[in-house]
């Protein structure tokens, strides 16, 4: 009975050792891993056209025994030159009538602040460009170690009504719907999905 005892004790301890060594876990944020996908809207009826970035570049921690911490802190700038909505003429149009309306290098940058705890919850996306400031509240889910985080963005806000209107004139028939209105809309959606890397030791 003793020795049944032994062996039960021995197998209990090895399970919890091997429990606590999978505890061991360090998140990282993955550039490869992650996307950032807009959408903006055109003709009355709000119809969308999606597209990426190919260029973003991230600073501040990205490395943390949790998950939330390995992106809580991180920041981000967006290289407006390298937007890609899978139609190089209609990028080249953006380039330079919307992003090119505003002076400087051309360059979004932006981080997250308000960051509630859970595996949802909301944040608030902080974004610069040029000398605008905007402030949007963004939507997050925690999917294990994918997160999604969702939001919508006032162009405006962000110094881009000048851009906006010349876009718009530039593709103004581009941008005619069902009533045969020419309508480009300020707000565009966001979406980012970035799966960490988890490193187990």
């Amino acid at each position: 009975m003793k020795i049944f005892y032994s062996i039960l004790v021995l197998i209990a301890l090895n399970f919890s050792t091997g429990l606590i060594a999978q505890e061991n876990c360090t998140y990282e944020y993955d550039p490869s891993q992650t996307s950032l996908e807009w959408t903006a809207f055109k003709f009355t009826e709000k119809t969308g056209v999606k597209g990426k970035f190919d260029s973003i570049k991230v600073t501040g921690k990205q490395k943390d025994k949790s998950k939330f911490g390995a992106v809580k802190s991180i920041q981000f700038q967006i290289d407006s030159s390298t937007v890609n909505s899978g139609v190089p003429d209609r990028d080249g149009k953006i380039k330079k009538f919307f992003f090119g309306s505003v002076k400087g290098n051309g360059k979004i940058s932006g981080s997250f602040s308000d960051i509630s705890a859970g595996e949802t919850g909301t944040a608030k996306l902080n974004l610069r460009f040029g000398n605008a400031k905007t402030t949007a509240p963004v939507n997050f889910v925690w999917k294990e170690d994918v997160l999604e985080v969702t939001g919508t963005v006032d162009v405006v806000a962000l110094g881009l009504q000048s851009g906006l209107s010349k876009l718009n004139a530039e593709c103004n028939d581009l941008h005619k719907g069902s009533d045969g209105v020419s309508k480009l809309w300020p707000t565009v959606d966001v979406k980012v999905v970035s799966t960490l890397k988890k490193v187990c030791k």
